[in-house]
């Protein structure tokens, strides 16, 4: 979108939108992954119980145990060790034993990549959601220069942890 890489003047822009609008924007594609994933797993369900109201429920206790995860890496409870990338995940992929093994590891990775997405760290989308909200307490933006400081320790972060996650699991393989 126009003015979302480099700010832009031009009317209709990203850069001219509010913040709240800019907030709904960089968050919907972290959204959309994450009702993928719900209808995804409903589907699932209802295909395997035949049970609707069996499917919805499931659903529910498949959120809420997302949710659970994402407590547990706030607390510590999770290590960088426990992580697990592309790597790991095509491991986890090569094993499925059928089409719905394989859908329901899709809509695992695609609930995990949508709530990632939406975690309060630069440079992820919920780190700019983060950036937006501070901006309305101030009612006015960040300096751009200190953002972008920010996006690259968090960038730099980011893929210090990709790396190590990377090592961890092409040993798992080995193993």
């Amino acid at each position: 979108m126009l003015g979302e890489e480099e700010r832009s003047e031009e009317e209709g822009s990203f850069s001219k939108a509010s913040i709240t609008k800019k907030m709904a924007i960089v968050a919907a594609g972290g959204l959309v992954n994450i009702l993928f994933a719900i209808l995804l797993y409903i589907i699932l369900v209802f295909i395997v119980s035949g049970n609707f109201v069996i499917a919805i429920s499931s659903t529910g206790n498949f959120i809420l145990s997302m949710v659970e995860s994402v407590k547990l890496i706030f607390t510590g409870a999770v290590t960088p060790n426990d992580l697990m990338g592309p790597i790991g995940i095509s491991g986890v992929v090569a094993q499925t034993s059928g089409i719905i093994d394989f859908l329901y590891i899709m809509a695992l990775i695609s609930m995990s990549l949508g709530v990632t997405n939406l975690l309060p760290f630069p440079p992820l989308d919920g780190g700019k959601i983060l950036i937006y909200i501070i901006e309305l307490i101030r009612r006015k933006p960040l300096k751009e220069n200190f953002e972008l400081k920010l996006q690259m320790i968090g960038f730099l972060a980011l893929i210090t942890l990709s790396i190590y996650v990377a090592f961890n699991d092409v040993g798992r393989l080995l193993h």
